[in-house]
């Protein structure tokens, strides 16, 4: 659950057009390559790790549009 003070930092960096990486998400676990048998479905649960811990960081994109 995302709460408000977390909404307000990320629309001012998105209005900004600035990336604030306070918005990091740190409860993502990453994915151990070992646990894995094959490459392709570590590959796979490590981009949607690395999307989902860092989906609200890049405020920039926005102002790059």
């Amino acid at each position: 659950m995302v709460d408000e003070d977390f909404v307000k930092r990320y629309r001012e960096s998105v209005d900004l057009g600035e990336d604030n990486y306070s918005l990091i998400d740190e409860s993502c676990v990453k994915p151990i390559k070992k646990d894995y048998t094959y490459w392709d479905d570590y590959w796979e649960d490590l981009v949607r790790y690395l999307k989902e811990k860092y989906k609200y960081t890049y405020g920039s994109q926005k102002k790059k549009k």
